[in-house]
């Protein structure tokens, strides 16, 4: 994918004629990092309304949320309809052409580079102020995004796809649960992505949650059915904890653990199982 930027300027008038560059984002649509240039913005704060400085303070926390969203500890948030589609060249095409009176962004440039730190910083220092690390936001296309794309498209039709499972449809749950898909094939087939280098406390968090779901639906169903965990080993130098609760899950029986690079197996055992949603869709109802 080609690498763009797109430099974000703050106007400093109603025309919109005078502007101090602020931050610059750049992205190829699958990774991106996004930057405002704090000692700027604290210049810039004696310079403008109180209440303009905190809407723009929200607008870029709301920009770094989109970019790396926070998932609640205790709800994964993960849905179909949401992604970064926005990050694109077109877009930041048009929000260069209808500006509003909040920023201004530039219109997006090419480069022939990949999305790294070292060619980012190299703009920055050109266009906004020196680059300093404290605090870039950096996004990488995260285990989610993949397991969306590599997975989600292919069997989307035979199950339901990020659903939140409550005590309404198994009575021994006793917390809803989102599970990224479930169906059924005389068993209850159901799969959850895990990140295995988030927090610790969040890692155990959504692992206990997720078992807890399995045992609710056994217990409910009096069936042993068939769950999938998807997840990447962490580094064990530098995640010596998440690599202990990683391996103690990929040697457990409780469900089946398949390696981000595997999921074609969670595929092929849904087609050939003749696996189909286990709700009714909205769109079998019409």
């Amino acid at each position: 994918m080609k690498t763009f930027f797109s430099i974000i300027y703050l106007p400093l008038n109603s025309n919109l004629q005078e502007k101090v560059s602020v931050g610059l984002v750049m992205s190829n649509g699958e990774q991106t990092i996004f930057r405002v240039s704090n000692p700027k913005m604290q210049v810039l704060k004696g310079l403008i309304s109180s209440n303009r400085f905190n809407i723009l303070k929200n607008y870029f926390s709301n920009i770094i949320n989109e970019i790396e969203p926070k998932i609640d500890e205790f709800k994964l948030n993960i849905k179909t309809d949401v992604s970064n589609n926005w990050l694109n060249e077109s877009y930041f095409s048009y929000l260069n052409r209808y500006s509003n009176n909040l920023v201004i962004y530039s219109e997006p440039r090419n480069i022939d580079s990949d999305v790294t730190l070292e060619s980012f910083k190299s703009i920055f220092n050109k266009y906004v102020f020196e680059y300093d690390e404290e605090i870039n936001i950096v996004k990488n296309e995260d285990i989610l995004s993949k397991v969306r794309t590599r997975l989600f498209t292919k069997i989307e039709d035979r199950v339901n796809l990020n659903v939140t499972i409550s005590s309404n449809d198994f009575n021994e749950l006793l917390t809803p649960v989102d599970v990224n898909f479930i169906g059924k094939n005389g068993v209850i087939v159901a799969g959850q992505t895990i990140d295995f280098v988030k927090r610790l406390y969040n890692l155990e968090n959504d692992l206990t949650r997720f078992i807890s779901f399995t045992k609710a639906v056994d217990y409910s169903s009096a069936n042993k059915n068939k769950y999938f965990l998807v997840g990447q080993e962490p580094n064990k130098i530098e995640n010596p904890s998440n690599h202990r609760t990683w391996k103690h899950v990929k040697d457990s029986h409780l469900v089946e653990y398949v390696d981000l690079s595997e999921t074609e197996k969670i595929k092929d055992y849904i087609i050939s199982k003749g696996v189909s949603p286990y709700f009714d869709k909205v769109e079998d109802l019409t």
